[in-house]
């Protein structure tokens, strides 16, 4: 995929206004500044942007692993190295430790929100039409639906709570299914 279109995508998917429930999570932000940090006036802008900074830093050090390791399971499949139940055990895997790393309930409660969002996501906004199928490259249209299958099967676990489904998780998957390189990805 062009990088121009990949740019176009990822722009897509941090605009605040797609439905997928990032706005109601603040990462600590409003207990931080609701117990009296930062305390004097003319430091706040300085503590909160540090703030901001370090809690990016943490999370994108917990998080991108998994993205990693989800998008190349995505991808295995999409390229039928893998097959679908192989590849939703791998994916169930990740869910699991992501589970049993992440301690804050509230964190966790806000990552399997998130992720079930992005797996809605996919199926409603950018997967593949039905009727538009016609008028896709063979191979493109293969690919979309065995992308749509995987994407489905994660959320049927989730629905079934067979699976948590973390943001990470299925964000490295809804990336790979867009044709998202790695890099952007992260």
């Amino acid at each position: 995929m062009e990088d121009d279109a990949e740019s176009y995508i990822l722009l897509l998917l941090a605009d605040s206004n797609l439905p997928t429930g990032s706005f109601v999570a603040s990462s600590g932000l409003e207990s931080y500044v609701k117990h009296g940090f930062p305390a004097a006036q003319s430091s706040q802008i300085q503590a909160t942007v540090n703030f901001l900074r370090d809690s990016l830093a943490s999370y994108a050090r917990t998080a991108i692993p998994f993205v990693s390791d989800a998008h190349r399971a995505a991808n295995k499949y999409a390229a039928e190295k893998k097959g679908v139940d192989e590849t939703v055990q791998t994916l169930a895997g990740l869910d699991e430790l992501y589970q049993a790393m992440t301690l804050n309930h509230v964190s966790k409660r806000a990552s399997m929100a998130q992720g079930v969002a992005l797996l809605t996501l996919y199926s409603k906004g950018f997967s593949r039409p039905k009727i538009l199928s016609a008028f896709a490259a063979a191979e493109s249209e293969k690919r979309d639906g065995r992308m749509a299958t995987l994407l489905d099967q994660l959320k049927l676990k989730v629905r079934r709570e067979e699976l948590s489904g973390h943001l990470p998780i299925c964000w490295g998957a809804l990336t790979a299914a867009l044709g998202l390189t790695l890099g952007m990805s992260n």
